[in-house]
C-alpha cells in the first residue's frame, strides 16, 4: 500500500503558461491518472488554447471562485464546488474572466494521462 499527502505549493510552478500551475501525480506516486491544481487571476485561462483531447477525460474542481468554460455550445460557469468534465474530443478553454473579482482555484483531472493528446481547437470566430 502506499499514501501520499501533497501540497500543491511544494511542487514548482510549472513555468511558460498562463496561469499557475503545479503537478500533482508523479508526486503522488499517480500513474494512472493526472492531477493538477491550477490558479488563475482575472484575465488569465488554464489552458495554453483552446483545445480537445483525442482519448483523456478530463474534469475540472472548482476549489474557490467561478471558472468560466468556453466552449462550442455556449458558455458554462462553473461555480465553487462544482466540477465541469469534458469528455474526449469535446473542445473547450476553461478561464478566469477579465472583469472576475477573484481568482479561480481549480483541480483538473485527466485520465489516461497522456502527453500530445491535446489538439488545438479553432473556432469560426
Amino acid at each position: 500500500m502506499g499514501y501520499s499527502v501533497i501540497d500543491p505549493e511544494d511542487r514548482e510552478p510549472v513555468a511558460d503558461r498562463p496561469c499557475d500551475l503545479r503537478r500533482l501525480s508523479e508526486a503522488a506516486g499517480l500513474d494512472s491518472v493526472a492531477i493538477n491544481r491550477f490558479v488563475a487571476e482575472p484575465g488569465e485561462q488554464l489552458p495554453l488554447a483552446y483545445h480537445y483531447h483525442e482519448t483523456q477525460e478530463e474534469a475540472f474542481v472548482v476549489c474557490s471562485g467561478t471558472l468560466h468554460v468556453e466552449t462550442p455550445d455556449g458558455e458554462f460557469e462553473v461555480a465553487e464546488g462544482s466540477m465541469f468534465a469534458a469528455s474526449p474530443e469535446a473542445p473547450h478553454r476553461a478561464y478566469n474572466p477579465a472583469d472576475a473579482a477573484d481568482s479561480v482555484s481549480v483541480i483538473a483531472i485527466g485520465a489516461p494521462p497522456v502527453d500530445g493528446d491535446a489538439v488545438p481547437y479553432e473556432t469560426d470566430e
